[in-house]
């Protein structure tokens, strides 16, 4: 057997798992439910076993938690030496999307009372280990990327309304927009496309997808 001339840390995963309920943006999150920091609130997470990556770990923990995410993305790795009062725990983050989560997922020995909070309450909460610094990375992180990144239609399980879509966007931001420019810079930079109509309180509203084929950069100014 091979012997490390170096000390081996653990590796793990931290979760930011981000969904829109009453057209408000919330976090996943739970309550330590042992030491260390007992009763503070925590991200779900997970120790990465020897035989998978990182990603797989963020797989098997999600689907524990009973999600299933439609978009993923690593957000940040924190490496400070006492972050773990446990001992040297090397942390890779993560945020994730979730489409319309219509229920809350269960917790187990180690988190449990999971509830949805929005970003306004994850700064009246006390947090577990650098989960604040998480938190907060990963709520900038998404804010900016909606301007350049087609991150907002992960959101939807089926086809949106413009004003549908622009609802995701102003409950990620946390403030309105003006939806007829919205709507003149989307078709302007050929990022939706028409794929029929429905029902919307009164007449019926044109229905789009994403256009996934359109490759070009794009930037949403959501003055």
């Amino acid at each position: 057997m091979y012997t490390y001339k170096h000390p081996r840390p653990s590796v793990a995963i931290d979760l930011v798992l981000f969904g829109i309920i009453d057209h408000k943006l919330v976090i996943l999150t739970g309550r330590r439910a042992e030491p260390p920091y007992k009763g503070r609130a925590s991200l779900p997470g997970a120790y990465v076993y020897e035989d998978e990556s990182a990603e797989e770990t963020c797989t098997r923990k999600i689907k524990s938690i009973g999600l299933k995410p439609s978009y993923l993305e690593q957000l940040v790795t924190l490496t400070d030496p006492y972050r773990d009062p446990r001992g040297r725990v090397i942390a890779i983050a993560y945020y994730g999307l979730i489409p319309i989560p219509q229920e809350i997922p269960t917790g187990d020995t180690k988190i449990d009372q999971m509830s949805w909070i929005t970003p306004e309450e994850v700064q009246k909460q006390s947090w577990a280990f650098d989960h604040k610094k998480i938190l907060d990375i990963a709520i900038k992180r998404l804010r900016a990327k909606i301007q350049y990144s087609a991150v907002s239609p992960h959101f939807f399980p089926e086809e949106f309304t413009v004003p549908e879509l622009a609802a995701v966007y102003c409950a990620i931001l946390g403030r309105s927009i003006d939806v007829p420019n919205f709507r003149r810079d989307l078709l302007r930079q050929n990022l939706l496309v028409e794929v029929g109509t429905k029902h919307v309180r009164g007449p019926r509203a044109r229905t789009y997808n994403w256009n996934w084929k359109n490759k070009e950069k794009f930037f949403l100014s959501l003055g």
